[in-house]
């Protein structure tokens, strides 16, 4: 699948963030952004990190004409260093896994294996290492963290010192969804900068400025909780079709009794992780309708009960944490949608 490289000044309801981050003289060594999947962090920590090693930037962008312009252009700046988990770089763009590569160990892996969702301790110790270098180009050194959550206690150990202690003009921007899942010392030496969801009308707005589709495809793929920016990837890539389709029938359209074996068939058809993503969504959908209503959710199909919505929530939550573990994800997959099948015939 691939990923289109996106200008971040062209999401709106990313304006008054950037222009908050690229308006400022970035004196703090740490910047910590977060907000919900897919809605253009990465791009946004990319654009930061374009300025900060622009050798002459102005009205909040890079200059576009300098030499370290021109290498961030052409992917071989010494000084930009790009870390994020294996998974990430199979829809990386190539512009950003050029960056990345030298710390991600998949190629030189002799076994095919299962790419992981993890930063390995090795990637952040040689992150670490190379910050502790001279500037190659003799200004800023820029460490970008992608999925920064995907940090486990020991590469966050590995990275710790050099962002306590970072050594002349080095600067981290981490960028994650899950920020509650970082270290509370990685936390504690960063600026927390949060991106605020998008609003409905904006993402559409700007979903059709690039598009074609039924405008009932776009409102179903938005309700399944998936960023614009994911949304954008599936449409250019002609991959709404299975998404659509199980975003209905977890609605209620076909008017159909949820059973597991169609359920588990449709979530595979999306893929597990996504398809849990997309269930729990809708679940935390009919928690939210329920608190701003003070009253039952007028959501139908698998998630108009309350209560069963919650317990949902939490198990689905539990199942991806799951996913991507040693367990077979087959089998990880057909337990849960039986388990909501299950419970929502006893509603």
């Amino acid at each position: 699948m691939g990923f289109r490289l996106i200008d971040s000044a062209d999401l709106p309801w990313l304006v008054a963030t950037r222009e908050k981050l690229l308006g400022s003289d970035h004196r703090h060594h740490g910047l910590l952004v977060s907000g919900p999947p897919a809605i253009g962090k990465y791009l946004l920590g990319l654009d930061l990190a374009t300025q900060m090693l622009c050798k002459q930037p102005g009205q909040g962008r890079a200059c576009g004409s300098c030499q370290s312009c021109h290498l961030l252009s052409n992917s071989v700046h010494p000084d930009l260093h790009l870390l994020m988990p294996e998974v990430l770089a199979e829809d990386c763009h190539p512009a950003l896994l050029s960056h990345a590569q030298r710390y991600l160990d998949a190629e030189q892996s002799s076994q095919k294996r299962k790419r992981s969702n993890f930063i390995s301790v090795d990637g952040a110790r040689l992150l670490s290492e190379s910050l502790l270098e001279t500037s190659r180009l003799g200004g800023r050194k820029v460490a970008l963290v992608l999925a920064a959550d995907a940090l486990n206690r020991n590469a966050a150990n590995a990275m710790l010192k050099v962002l306590e202690e970072p050594a002349g003009e080095t600067h981290f921007i981490l960028v994650t969804s899950f920020p509650y899942r970082l270290p509370s010392t990685i936390h504690s030496r960063c600026i927390r900068i949060e991106c605020p969801a998008p609003n409905v009308n904006d993402a559409l707005a700007w979903l059709r400025a690039r598009h074609e589709p039924e405008s009932e495809d776009l409102s179903t793929l938005l309700v399944s909780g998936l960023g614009p920016i994911t949304i954008d990837e599936l449409l250019s890539n002609g991959s709404v079709a299975a998404m659509t389709t199980l975003v209905a029938y977890c609605m209620g359209k076909n008017h159909k009794t949820p059973d597991s074996l169609t359920l588990a068939r449709l979530c595979g058809e999306v893929g597990v992780d996504r398809a849990l993503h997309i269930l729990q969504n809708l679940s935390l959908q009919t928690v939210r309708e329920s608190v701003r209503k003070g009253a039952k959710a007028s959501a139908g199909g698998l998630f108009r009960d309350l209560g069963f919505s919650i317990r949902a929530f939490q198990r689905l939550g539990s199942a991806r944490e799951t996913v991507g573990s040693a367990v077979d994800e087959q089998l990880a997959l057909e337990d849960i949608c039986a388990w909501v099948c299950e419970e929502h015939a006893r509603i």
